[in-house]
C-alpha cells in the first residue's frame, strides 16, 4: 500500500512538472505563417497571414526553412511582424469568430 501511495505521488508531481514547463515554440503575438517546401526542393514558400483568411503576403524564400529549428521561428515571427506592419487593411478585414 505504502509503495502504492509513494508511486502515485511519483506520478503526480511528474505531471505538475510537465505542465509548468517552459514552451519553446515561440507564437506570434498576431497573425500566422505557413511554410511550403517548392517541388524542386530548393526553397521554402512561406505565406504570411494578418488573421483566419486574409493573406498578407507571399515570400519565397532562396533556401529550405526547417521550422523546427528555433531561430527560424523567431526568423519568421520577426517577418510576419514587419509584413503586418506594411499591412494597411488589417482593421477593414472582418474575423471569421466575428461574423453572426
Amino acid at each position: 500500500m505504502l509503495a502504492g501511495l509513494l508511486m502515485a505521488g511519483g506520478i503526480q508531481k511528474h505531471a505538475v512538472g510537465k505542465a509548468t514547463r517552459p514552451a519553446r515554440q515561440p507564437f506570434p503575438e498576431k497573425g500566422f505563417w505557413v511554410t511550403e517546401t517548392s517541388p524542386d526542393k530548393k526553397s521554402t514558400i512561406v505565406k504570411y497571414y494578418a488573421h483566419s483568411n486574409h493573406m498578407v503576403s507571399e515570400v519565397a524564400e532562396p533556401e529550405v526553412l526547417d521550422v523546427r529549428k528555433l531561430s527560424v521561428r523567431k526568423y519568421l515571427n520577426e517577418q510576419l511582424r514587419k509584413e503586418l506592419e506594411k499591412d494597411t487593411t488589417h482593421g477593414a478585414n472582418i474575423k471569421l469568430y466575428e461574423i453572426r
